[in-house]
């Protein structure tokens, strides 16, 4: 594709978004200047009692009933192999086999990591709130020194 063909494919998309500015704008303050608007952006909040629900899932269903389903497979796929000993089939199901328990280890030690991150999630929120507030505190109250160029 020509240059010229790109630039005029970039024009046309720009004019069927209604922007006429072939300049990249990073900040929010309108062409003729004034105050940007504002956004309405909801405050991030977290859920303490979520988290603690999800974490007691976690502990008490989810992770042991992943190790009952893992280890579900374990006896008739031992004796299925015992069964094909000798043949081709034995050594793929063998194959099959050892990658199953290393799926199933996976997602127990993911169970795990999520566990562990949930119930950190409520500390590491506040020692940042705490961090934020410690260096919003630090900063002097009036006018900026100006720099001189």
């Amino acid at each position: 594709m020509a240059w010229d063909e790109w630039e005029q494919l970039k024009a046309d998309a720009r004019g069927r978004a209604g922007e006429a500015s072939q300049h990249t704008r990073l900040n929010s303050v309108p062409d003729g200047g004034g105050a940007a608007p504002a956004a309405v952006v909801p405050p991030l909040q977290t859920d303490p009692t979520g988290k603690k629900a999800a974490v007691t899932a976690l502990e008490q269903t989810i992770r042991p009933d992943t190790d009952t389903a893992g280890d579900r497979a374990q006896e008739p796929s031992g004796s299925t192999v015992r069964t094909f000993s000798g043949w081709a089939t034995a050594d793929g199901l063998a194959d099959a086999h050892q990658e199953w328990q290393r799926q199933v280890k996976n997602l127990k030690d993911r169970l795990a990591n999520d566990q562990s991150a949930l119930a950190r999630a409520n500390d590491e929120f506040h020692y940042v709130d705490t961090g934020v507030m410690t260096e919003i505190a630090q900063v002097a109250p009036g006018r900026a020194a100006r720099r001189e160029a």
